[in-house]
């Protein structure tokens, strides 16, 4: 084989190899948003364990993306009343928080999901309320202030309003807020809602702060919303909307 011919299948051999990784590269992003349309975030674990291992997946970028997945399923696992599991992915993202806070001191969306990792922390051990309070609040106002036109971060500081008690500074008419907020965002940017399982999760919560408030009517055509577009999602189709037209027509 001459010289050409012999650089030649190097290369093609090279583009084979290249092309069949990158084949290989998961898209988590979509993988986690079908999941949880599916109602299987239960599938999270593992695919936060893949995340967690794939070198493709080691960027600061990739690391605040995992640290969502941390977020959701953390929430997942509290929804299901399992506080053990729940308990070693708060471990999880602490750890991951120790790494991003000082490299990003003032990266509000960190300081957003900090502020809801610490939220999970006083759901698991409601006594730790009045210490780890303090810090909570302090991120979520400071998150909301320096970045009150990001999507993320009003569903995020929402959530913190919506949650937690008033004597920690809970506040249902400034979640609802946000929340509405956030949704007009959404609704005028289609790049947001692109493989976002956060974007379902948010329709569905300002429905439930909707139903919270007795503002049935608004509540229904939330839920409409989401059977709209996403007709198969159990947690609607199931419980949510046939349990509001029942106490709408009480």
């Amino acid at each position: 084989m001459n010289k050409f011919l012999a650089g030649t299948a190097i290369i093609l051999s090279l583009a084979m190899i290249n092309g069949r990784s990158m084949a290989q590269k998961t898209d988590f992003k979509a993988t986690t948003y079908e999941l949880f349309v599916g109602g299987k975030v239960n599938q999270w674990g593992s695919i936060i364990k893949k995340m967690e291992k794939d070198p493709n997946c080691q960027s600061d970028i990739s690391k605040i993306e995992l640290l969502g997945y941390y977020y959701g399923y953390i929430g997942h696992l509290l929804d299901i009343k399992d506080k053990d599991a729940a308990s070693v992915m708060i471990e999880k993202a602490d750890a991951l928080l120790d790494y991003l806070e000082p490299k990003y001191p003032d990266n509000t969306l960190i300081m957003a999901y900090s502020a809801n990792i610490t939220g999970y922390k006083i759901a698991v051990s409601p006594i730790k309320a009045t210490v780890l309070a303090k810090g909570m609040m302090s991120d979520t106002k400071k998150a909301i202030s320096k970045s009150p036109n990001d999507a993320t971060v009003n569903i995020l500081t929402a959530n913190i309003f919506f949650y937690m008690p008033d004597f920690i500074g809970g506040n249902t008419e400034k979640a609802l807020k946000q929340y509405h907020k956030a949704l007009d965002m959404f609704e005028e940017d289609e790049s947001l809602r692109h493989n976002n399982w956060m974007y379902l999760q948010l329709l569905v919560t300002t429905g439930m702060v909707e139903e919270k408030l007795k503002h049935y009517e608004t509540a229904k055509a939330l839920y409409q919303r989401v059977l709209k577009l996403y007709p198969n999602y159990v947690h609607i189709r199931d419980n949510r909307y046939p349990n509001l037209i029942k106490k709408m027509n009480q």
